[in-house]
């Protein structure tokens, strides 16, 4: 019995890692074991004791001394008042007993205490122990308490009991009393009313009176041997009563035997009931913690399940990556032919641009010849200006000579057509000097435009130039950090796919687990039903034997009865018989 309590403290040694001491723990958690079923003992007989002080009251109710009515002996009255003084009885000795075994539960749990503190070295046990020992402390208080409150409410039914039996005995007396008085008032005021005649028919009756008495003493002769025979008669009676009541006692001691002997199969099944209450309250605990252990795995689950799915997000992450890292790397491939190619057309723009560079040299060349030309084609504008000027001066004189010679027109006309001729060739000259300063002008403004479209090209070469050289070298960080970001998630895969291979083995370890507790909880309730069962069965044959004591007590109560009613009607055959009697 030991050992199971010692299963059912749910302290299990094997997995407690103990250096030394393992004896003193175990015999801790004995005395904590003994202590918690004396406690359950005690609590399950208070709730006893509790159902058979609830059964006295209402016992106590029925007692009422207005139910008696006026007669003394009243069959319901007297078999209630037994019983509900034997009950009484009962009810205080157990409250004693219990009294009693609860008083030595202090140093039960200071013993208890002191095994307990020896193990403080283990700090989960002690204070599981501890716990256990402060709950066993306050459970001993309350029955402690429950038991003054039986015990008060035992002194409160006795003395309303006996006041009961004070009410009951004081109102018969009080009837016999007043019966009597009633009785010697109406003779008397008889015998005064008649007296006067008695007085005076006494002479005249005194033979009567003579020959009645005659008569009464052969009466009261015959009346003397009708009593001699009726207490020969009451003499049997009342050996038989003796008899019967010695059957009764006999069968009433063998009843109190019986019961005793019931009382104690009852307190060993109730111990027995308790240890399995007990170890069935200890199973609900360690099934309370496998279920907790349970839901524990099963949160633990779902965490690793989160964890999966993360890690399959990252996976997809992963994929996703890799597939930007392959777009990339294709990117990487198209920007490097792009490279190639704005390498290859640098070159060429290079080579345009020394070829360009070449024709602006050749053109800042033909520029400055220009220049010389155009300063040269100035110079003789110029010149023709001058000319232009001289000839327009030597116009107007020609013109005022002409207007001058007009009026010898006839003698100088010779002279006048050389001169027309002069002006009219030096008219050519202007108009060829004019139209060569304007091509000349036209070629200038060509050549600047010329100029400024080289500028501009060399401009834009230079900014092409620019652009390419940045983009090779952004294309060239990509490519850095392309590189870097692939060894990382390489890095991240291969730890992932550990940790996955560490989850996976997580949930076989956790799903062999929870089989084996399943298998353990399944067990464990089936030994609890069958406990169950069991109590189910011992519980209904002990009903069956309380039942076949009441019924025995039943029997006795009538028995006793036909007794008590046989005396009765005994007695007031007497009292009749004493009634019928005449006065000497």
């Amino acid at each position: 019995m030991d050992d199971l309590a010692v299963s059912d403290i749910s302290l299990n040694l094997d997995t407690i890692s103990i250096p030394g001491g393992g004896r003193e723990l175990e015999n801790a958690i004995k005395v904590l074991t003994k202590v918690d079923m004396d406690l359950a003992y005690s609590s399950e007989k208070l709730l006893n004791l509790h159902f058979l002080l609830m059964h006295l009251l209402a016992l106590y109710d029925e007692l009422d001394p207005r139910a008696v009515g006026n007669g003394y002996f009243k069959e319901d009255f007297l078999e209630k008042a037994l019983r509900y003084d034997l009950l009484i009885g009962i009810l205080d000795s157990e409250v004693r007993e219990v009294d009693i075994f609860l008083a030595t539960l202090p140093a039960e749990i200071d013993d208890a205490h002191h095994e307990i503190s020896s193990c403080r070295h283990f700090q989960e046990v002690y204070t599981v122990m501890d716990e256990k020992l402060h709950k066993c402390r306050e459970s001993l208080k309350q029955s402690r308490e429950q038991a003054l409150e039986v015990k008060r409410h035992i002194a409160n039914l006795q003395k309303d009991f006996a006041a009961v039996q004070s009410d009951k005995s004081e109102k018969d007396n009080g009837l016999d009393l007043s019966d009597k008085n009633q009785l010697f008032n109406s003779s008397f005021r008889a015998k005064t009313k008649e007296l006067p005649r008695y007085v005076s028919r006494m002479l005249e009756k005194s033979l009567a009176r003579e020959q009645a008495l005659e008569k009464k003493l052969s009466e009261s002769r015959q009346n003397e041997e009708d009593l001699k025979w009726k207490l020969h008669y009451t003499e049997q009676v009342a050996l038989h009563m003796e008899e019967a009541a010695e059957v009764v006692w006999g069968r009433f001691l063998e009843a109190e035997n019986a019961w005793e002997i019931l009382m104690g199969i009852s307190k060993e099944l109730v111990g027995k009931s308790q240890v399995i209450q007990f170890n069935l309250n200890s199973s609900v605990q360690r099934e309370a913690q496998f279920l907790s252990k349970i839901e524990d795995l099963a949160e633990q689950l779902k965490a690793k399940d989160i964890i999966v799915q993360k890690l399959e997000s990252v996976n997809v992450d992963y994929v996703a990556k890799c597939s930007e890292v392959v777009n990339l790397s294709n990117k990487v491939k198209v920007l490097e032919e792009q490279l190639k190619e704005t390498r290859f057309h640098l070159k060429e723009a290079n080579a345009s641009w020394e070829a360009s560079q070449n024709q602006i040299d050749e053109m800042e060349h033909v520029v400055e010849t220009l220049k010389e030309g155009i300063e040269a084609a100035e110079s003789k504008a110029d010149a023709a200006e001058g000319k232009v000027t001289h000839l327009t001066d030597s116009n107007l004189e020609l013109t005022e000579e002409l207007n001058f010679l007009k009026g010898s027109v006839n003698s100088k006309t010779e002279k006048v057509s050389v001169l027309e001729k002069q002006s009219r060739e030096l008219e050519l000259q202007l108009q060829h000097a004019r139209a060569s300063s304007e091509a000349s002008q036209e070629q200038q403004n060509l050549l600047y435009s010329a100029i400024w479209d080289m500028e501009t090209l060399i401009e834009d070469l230079k900014s092409k130039v620019s652009k390419a050289e940045s983009k090779t070298d952004s294309v060239e960080e990509q490519c850095i950090e392309l590189s870097e970001a692939n060894f990382e998630l390489k890095k991240e895969v291969s730890l992932l796919r550990a940790k996955i291979r560490d989850l996976e083995m997580s949930l076989d370890d956790a799903n062999s687990s929870k089989v084996a507790i399943s298998d353990e909880v399944n067990l464990r309730s089936k030994i609890m039903m069958d406990t169950v069962m069991q109590l189910a069965f011992e519980r209904e044959r002990i009903q069956k034997q309380l039942y076949f004591l009441t019924k025995d007590d039943k029997m006795l109560v009538g028995k006793l009865k036909n007794v008590r009613e046989e005396s009765l009607n005994s007695i007031s055959h007497d009292k009749d018989f004493n009634e019928r009697e005449p006065p000497l």
